[in-house]
């Protein structure tokens, strides 16, 4: 008895009143041909089966006759190793609706008949499919133990389907059960491999992956921590550099009148001396405080990384699938930063983007959004390379050259704000920028001469409001605005649409009639060739 116990231990409940549909009975088809093995009980089993089937009024005695037959000959008659045998048993249960069952006596066929794989992973398919709306219901019944219940069920009995993996992840997910929901995506995303009719499903159950553990890092009480210190160290940084700062400043004013033999007028010379000392006690205090920090910065650096760690490999299995996608990027982005690995960033995106594969235009929009999280090493090298691939967008450089300037990068940040003021020669915000990576140069005469030109010097501002090329051409909106209390003079611009190497696929004009002062005018331009990508204009 032994043989039969265990697939026979729920009998009692699971037979029972079953409606079912007259249908058409289809025995073991080719090359599942277990008829030559059979037994005579068996072949009785076979036909109750068939009558079952075909006849539901019958159905209930039928099937109770059938158990009852099969479990004689397996155990009474040395059945068990009769494929049949089990065969039957598994269509019993797909009959049932029993999917334990039937997995468990299906194996025992497959095994004894491995050429009835394919027929019976049809029935497999059926008791599947109930036994995962079964739990579908349950789960919409609010029954979450009972659906998560019927679905390992179902999984089970179809180990190589993802979808029940995905429902399981799913299901867990909303329980907030992370660590199982986990367990269940990636058997899923697994199981769907490269399939390309499982590409959505496994995109969705990689980002369900990063969501759940970002969600539960963010939760630990070391994200907590991480977050005080960090800003205590922050704010101890910015107050250093800021009294270093104007240390420096007054430190070279005395060198300089001490240079010129200038001397101070007596009280002055105090004053100076005591906001030079005040300046000095402040800086030794910011670094002494930094210095006291500095063990529990890297206890918590270290508790924060180690409980993100689990987000973060989840958030680079998905970027790493589908480095296109600039949300994941952003997103893994955005976990970089919550664990401080920033520099471990760097190095990621570097590699994931340096593929020819990926366009042009989504390394660039991924270089913005990585930038936008404060990743400014990587973020800087991801536009970097999108910008030398397509060197013609306004909006890029304008942040390629702003992020070199927050991280004082005087000898990048001149050369990407001198290519933003060749597109973009009369929008302030392009001017201030140049006057910016002069200062970190520390050219005064430049600085000072590109902020009058951005204060007072344009006269008329151009900013392009929008533009959007397609697959014929393009569209370009301009606004003209007069930053003068005088009526400025009437302007011609030319406008070149431009490709991604930056040759004139095509010119316009745009003419800027005469302005009062504080008023605009727009302009709407249109370009009729193909691949462009970006624009400059200049005044004519």
């Amino acid at each position: 008895m032994s043989i039969v116990r265990p697939w026979i231990a729920g009998l009692a409940a699971l037979v029972g009143p079953t409606l079912a549909a007259q249908s058409t009975w289809v025995g073991p088809q080719p090359p599942c041909d277990v008829k030559s093995s059979s037994h005579f009980q068996v072949s009785t089993a076979s036909m109750n089966l068939k009558i079952a089937t075909e006849n539901p009024t019958q159905r209930d005695r039928m099937l109770k006759q059938t158990i009852d037959v099969l479990t004689r000959a397996i155990v009474q008659n040395k059945q068990d190793k009769n494929p049949a045998a089990w065969y039957y048993f598994g269509r019993y249960y797909v009959e049932m609706g029993d999917a334990a069952g039937a997995d468990s006596t299906f194996r025992k066929a497959e095994a004894l008949a491995p050429q009835c794989a394919a027929d019976i992973r049809g029935y497999r398919q059926r008791v599947w499919t109930t036994a995962l709306n079964d739990g579908l219901r349950a789960w919409q019944e609010n029954k979450p133990d009972s659906a998560a219940f019927l679905l390992r069920r179902a999984q089970v009995v179809m180990p190589d389907n993802p979808d029940t993996y995905f429902r399981l992840g799913d299901l867990f997910a909303g329980e907030n059960q992370v660590d199982s929901a986990a367990v269940y995506v990636r058997q899923g995303v697994e199981r769907a491999g490269h399939d390309t009719a499982w590409a959505a499903r496994r995109r969705d159950g990689l980002a369900t992956l990063a969501r759940l553990y970002q969600a539960k890092a963010e939760q630990d009480p070391a994200a907590q921590a991480w977050e005080r210190t960090r800003s205590a160290r922050d704010s101890i940084n910015r107050a250093v550099a800021a009294d270093s700062g104007v240390l420096a400043r007054v430190l070279s004013s005395a060198a300089s009148r001490r240079a010129r033999g200038a001397r101070l007028a007596p009280a002055d010379q105090a004053a100076f001396s005591r906001d030079s000392s005040n300046r000095a006690q402040a800086v030794e205090a910011g670094r002494a405080g930094r210095a006291a920090l500095a063990p529990r910065v890297a206890a918590d650096s270290a508790a924060v990384q180690g409980a993100f760690a689990p987000a973060v490999a989840a958030s680079r299995d998905l970027v790493a699938a589908y480095p296109q996608s600039v949300d994941a990027a952003a997103g893994l982005a955005n976990i970089y930063v919550e664990s401080g690995r920033n520099d471990e960033a760097a190095g990621f995106f570097d590699s994931l983007y340096a593929a020819a594969a990926v366009p042009p235009g989504v390394v660039i929009d991924a270089g913005r959004r990585i930038l936008a999280t404060g990743l400014l090493v990587a973020g800087t090298r991801v536009l970097s390379r999108g910008v030398t691939q397509s060197p013609v967008s306004r909006d890029a450089l304008y942040d390629l050259a702003l992020g070199y300037y927050r991280l004082g990068d005087s000898a990048r940040t001149l050369p990407a704000a001198q290519r933003l003021v060749a597109l973009d020669p009369m929008n302030r915000a392009s001017v201030r920028l140049m006057a910016a990576s002069w200062e970190l140069k520390g050219r005064r005469d430049s600085v000072a001469k590109y902020t009058a030109l951005a204060d007072t010097g344009l006269g008329v501002e151009v900013t392009v409001t929008s533009f959007a090329p397609d697959s014929v051409g393009a569209a370009l909106s301009l606004t003209a605005a007069n930053l003068r209390t005088t009526p400025s003079k009437p302007l011609r611009l030319q406008v070149e649409f431009l490709d991604a190497k930056g040759a004139v696929l095509s010119a316009q004009t745009a003419d800027i009639a005469a302005l009062p002062p504080g008023q605009s005018q727009q302009s709407q331009l249109h370009a009729a060739a193909k691949g462009v990508v970006g624009w400059r204009y200049h005044a004519l």
